[in-house]
C-alpha cells in the first residue's frame, strides 16, 4: 500500500533536487561566458566545494598528445604538481568512458598509489563539443558520508557547463592568437614604411600594460588595451611617406597630415564592431586631459581610459626615440616633462600609475644590466 506522506516527501524531495541542480547552472551559465579560462577552472573547484561539501576538488586537463593529465586548479588535499600518466586508474577511465565515477572507499580499488590521501573519489569528465579537455575531480565529503547519485548529478551539472565554457574559452584564445598574429603583421608592415618608427608599437603596447596593471585594470581590460596599444598608428598607413620619413622639421600642412592618424585609424577598423571601445581608445589618445591642444576638444573622463593611458606611454616612447626633427630624451628626462604635464596633458591617475611602474620597470633592467 503506498505511503501518502511517504511519497509527498519523495516528491518533495525530488523537486528540492531538481530545482538545487537547475539553480546551479543557471548560476554557472551566467558567469561562465565572462571569464578566462584560469577563471572558469577555478569557479567550477569552488562550486564542486560548496554544492557537494567535500574537502577537496581538483580541475585536470589531458595534455595536448593525450597521454596525461595536468592539474589546472585544486583546492584542499591535491597535489598541484602531479601528473596522472594514460592508465587504466579511476581518473582515466571516467575519460575514456565519458561517465562519471564514484569510489567510496579508494584504497579498495587497488588504484590508490597516486591517490593515497584520499579516502573517497569522484570523477567526471570535462566534455565538450569536440573533445574530452579534462576531469573534475571531488574528493572527501566534510560529514564522512559516501557520495550518492545526487551528487554524480550535481557534479555531472556543473561538468556539463564547464566542459563547453572552457572549450569556448580554448577556441577563443586561439582566435585571439590569430588576430593578435594578424595585428603584428599589419603593424610590421606599416613600421616598415618609416625609418624613424621601428619598434614604437611594440615599445607603447608594453608602456601600456605595464602602466594598466599599476592601475589594478582587469585581464579583460588589459587585453583591450593590448589591441588598442598594437593598433594605435594604424591611422598612418594613410599618411604619406614622404611626410612620415621626412629628415627635417614637419611644416603646418603636414603636421595636419599626422594629427589625422588617430580618426583614419578609427575609420579603417570601423566595421570591427567588437572593437567599439578599442576604435575609441585609438581615436582619441592624442587628447588632452585639461581639454587644449587635443585634436577633438575632449577633457577629463570624457576620454576613454585606455585612450589616456595610451596617450602617457606614446608621449614616453615618443620622448625616448630619435626623430628626425629631433634629438631623444633621457629617460630621466622624459619622466620629468610627463611629471610636468600630469593634469594638463594627461590624466594625473594615469601618471602616477606611470611612475611607478616606469621606477620599477627601469630599477629591473639595470638589475638584469640592460
Amino acid at each position: 500500500m503506498i505511503d501518502p506522506e511517504k511519497d509527498l516527501s519523495l516528491t518533495v524531495q525530488e523537486l528540492t533536487n531538481a530545482y538545487e541542480e537547475l539553480s546551479l547552472l543557471y548560476r554557472i551559465s551566467e558567469v561562465f561566458s565572462f571569464l578566462s579560462i584560469d577563471e572558469i577552472c577555478s569557479r567550477i573547484a569552488n562550486e564542486a566545494i560548496n554544492s557537494l561539501g567535500v574537502k577537496t576538488a581538483a580541475v585536470l586537463f589531458v595534455d595536448e598528445k593525450g597521454e596525461r593529465l595536468f592539474t589546472k586548479i585544486s583546492i584542499g588535499n591535491w597535489d598541484r604538481d602531479m601528473e596522472i600518466v594514460r592508465d587504466n586508474g579511476v581518473i582515466w577511465k571516467s575519460i575514456e568512458t565519458r561517465r562519471p565515477s564514484a569510489y567510496c572507499r579508494l584504497k579498495e580499488t587497488g588504484y590508490d598509489d597516486y591517490l593515497s590521501q584520499l579516502t573517497s573519489l569522484m570523477v567526471c569528465p570535462l566534455v565538450g563539443k569536440v573533445k574530452v579537455i579534462g576531469a573534475l575531480v571531488i574528493a572527501d565529503k566534510e560529514t564522512g558520508e559516501e557520495f550518492f547519485s545526487n551528487d554524480s548529478k550535481l557534479l555531472s551539472a556543473i561538468s556539463a557547463q564547464a566542459g563547453l565554457a572552457i572549450e569556448n574559452a580554448l577556441l577563443y584564445k586561439e582566435l585571439e592568437s590569430l588576430l593578435l598574429g594578424a595585428i603584428r603583421s599589419l603593424v610590421k608592415a606599416l613600421e616598415a614604411s618609416s625609418c624613424w618608427t621601428a619598434g614604437h608599437t611594440e615599445r607603447v603596447t608594453e608602456y601600456s600594460i605595464g602602466i594598466g596593471r599599476h592601475m589594478g585594470l582587469g585581464s579583460e581590460v588589459i587585453e583591450k588595451l593590448k589591441i588598442s596599444a598594437l593598433l594605435h598608428d594604424i591611422g598612418k598607413i594613410a599618411t604619406p611617406k614622404e611626410i612620415l620619413n621626412k629628415n627635417g622639421k614637419l611644416d603646418e600642412d603636414e603636421w595636419i597630415e599626422i594629427k589625422r592618424h588617430p580618426a583614419l585609424g578609427a575609420e579603417i577598423l570601423v566595421e570591427l564592431k567588437q572593437f567599439k571601445e578599442i576604435i575609441l581608445s585609438i581615436k582619441y589618445h592624442h587628447e588632452h586631459w585639461d581639454g587644449k591642444n587635443g585634436i577633438f576638444g575632449l577633457k577629463g573622463e570624457e576620454i576613454p581610459l585606455m585612450a589616456r593611458i595610451l596617450s602617457v606611454a606614446d608621449a614616453f616612447d615618443a620622448m625616448t626615440s630619435d626623430r628626425p626633427y629631433r634629438q631623444m630624451k633621457s629617460r630621466e628626462d622624459a619622466i620629468i616633462e610627463i611629471e610636468r604635464c600630469s593634469g594638463t596633458q594627461f590624466d594625473p591617475e594615469v601618471v602616477n600609475a606611470f611612475l611607478l611602474w616606469v621606477r620599477g620597470f627601469t630599477q629591473l633592467h639595470q638589475v638584469s644590466g640592460f
